[in-house]
């Protein structure tokens, strides 16, 4: 129980209240500690006023000594308080504690130590007293004439009160603040298992959520309750939940469809190589024809296999870009060039329409394998007939697009999201052609992204497909790789002037 979070939130909070309503009280105690002093001086100095009427009321009646002696000592009792009374020598002739002052004098009012103070209508003068073994604070009012045909009196009453009473008189403040500090205790469990639940709840179920997903079950969900750092917790665990559910059906997916795109090729190497071995094959030329046919689907495997090791380096960062200008004109240009034969060769045409831009940061022969994957592809699914676009210009931000348009071909909505997943064919039934290992547009989207940059497919039935690259402004763009000064820089491509593309009709 107290290994658990909520009983630790618990007690924190408990402790906390605790040393909070101490400190309080001890705070109070000390402020309050003069006030209370204070008032238990007046609460003693206001009884010297009816004390003395009470005196004097027992003169003018006659009251023997010994009775007001008898009656002083009642009212002793019922004030709890001590009485003494003098005579007009100021010698203490009774005592309402055993008499232990009789036959002293008490001339501690003549001293320059009296205090006189105010309090509910009465004043009252008071002085300690150190004498005899006591430790006293004296109270006694002065009495002005008597009126109606009253005789003077002949004694004087005083209110003796240990002084230790009056200094300690902060003491009775202690059971109430010691209530009040049990009461807020009390409050605080039951507010602070409130808040610890509300803490430890969607903690306890973020927690059972995990080991669901440790047996492999990435379809939980949290509810989120409230935008504090909880509920950012619990929205981020979500949305970890949904990227680590997608990255796991990503990575099955991957598996499978490597596996189903070796299939192919190796059973051909197998089967070949397997007539082969037989000794089926016998011509010299069909050796040849065997043979070929081995070397070209071996070296579609690797081909695959190259480009999922590059693109795992492009996801990992171990790929290292260069950081230079390149002009973006002539490095299309001479990639579009590079393709002419295989555009003739598949009945289309081509062309290049780019404005005038800028320079941009980036690693050249990394750029320039975005635009041949991006070209090829679009060879690859454009009709005879058809026609390529490459456009480049500069838009709003000082950014600089560059889009890769073909006819024909058309990317349903629902598949434009996943065009840059690996081994992604929008047409299933179809199997790769031109010895396409289904990794280009991935390994697009990664370049690109390490430049800062983005790309994007767009696709109709009417106008075709193209895909758009967006470059940052080279003058806000950062250099991620720092190289050293006296590194040379590989020459920019240029456009070969004995093989111009052929531009699309407008």
């Amino acid at each position: 129980m107290l290994g658990s979070l909520r009983a630790r939130l618990i007690i924190s909070f408990a402790l906390v209240v605790a040393l909070a309503v101490f400190l309080a009280g001890a705070g109070a105690l000390f402020l309050l500690r003069d006030k209370q002093q204070e008032t238990a001086r007046d609460r003693y100095g206001r009884l010297a006023d009816p004390l003395a009427d009470r005196l004097q009321t027992y003169q003018a009646t006659g009251t023997t000594l010994d009775k007001t002696k008898e009656l002083l000592n009642t009212r002793a009792d019922e004030l709890d308080a001590r009485i003494l009374l003098l005579d007009q020598d100021q010698s203490v002739i009774f005592d309402s504690e055993d008499n232990k002052l009789n036959g002293k004098f008490i001339l501690a009012f003549e001293t320059k130590r009296v205090a006189q103070h105010s309090a509910g209508g009465v004043t009252y003068q008071y002085v300690d007293y150190n004498q005899a073994g006591e430790q006293l604070t004296l109270f006694t009012v002065e009495r002005a004439a008597p009126d109606q045909g009253f005789a003077a009196p002949n004694y004087e009453a005083l209110i003796a009160i240990p002084q230790s009473r009056l200094t300690s008189a902060w003491l009775d403040l202690v059971p109430r603040l010691a209530l009040a500090g049990a009461i807020a205790l009390s409050v605080s469990f039951v507010v602070s298992y409130f808040i610890s639940r509300s803490i430890s709840g969607p903690l306890a179920r973020i927690t059972e959520a995990s080991k669901q997903m440790a047996q492999g079950d990435y379809d939980v969900h949290i509810p989120i309750r409230g935008q504090d750092e909880v509920g950012r917790l619990s929205e981020a665990f979500n949305q970890m939940a949904r990227e680590v559910g997608h990255s796991h059906q990503m990575m099955k997916d991957l598996l499978a469809n490597v596996s189903h795109e070796l299939k192919t090729p190796l059973t051909s190497i197998q089967g070949f190589s397997q007539a082969m071995v037989d000794g089926v094959v016998q011509s010299d030329d069909d050796v040849k024809e065997y043979s070929r046919t081995i070397h070209e689907e071996a070296n579609r495997m690797r081909a695959l296999v190259d480009d999922l090791l590059l693109l795992s380096q492009l996801e990992t960062g171990q790929v290292e870009m260069q950081q230079e200008d390149v002009d973006l004109r002539a490095l299309l240009e001479y990639t579009l060039e590079r393709f002419q034969f295989a555009i003739r060769d598949a009945g289309i045409e081509s062309g290049l329409r780019v404005e005038r831009i800028p320079d941009v940061v980036g690693d050249p022969r990394r750029l320039e394998q975005v635009f041949s994957n991006l070209i090829q592809n679009a060879v690859r699914h454009t009709p005879i007939g058809g026609i390529i676009t490459v456009t480049a210009r500069t838009i709003s931000g000082g950014h600089t697009s560059v889009g890769v348009h073909n006819t024909g071909s058309f990317i349903p909505k629902d598949d434009l999201p996943r065009v840059f997943e690996r081994l992604f064919q929008v047409d299933r039934a179809r199997t790769r052609k031109g010895g396409s290992s289904g990794l280009g547009l991935s390994i697009v989207r990664e370049i690109v992204e390490a430049h800062g940059g983005t790309v994007r497919a767009v696709s109709s039935e009417e106008t075709g497909t193209e895909f758009v690259i967006v470059f940052p402004n080279p003058k806000t763009v950062a250099v991620r790789h720092s190289r050293a000064a006296t590194e040379p820089k590989p020459s920019k491509p240029r456009s070969r002037p004995a093989a111009a593309p052929r531009t699309a009709p407008p």
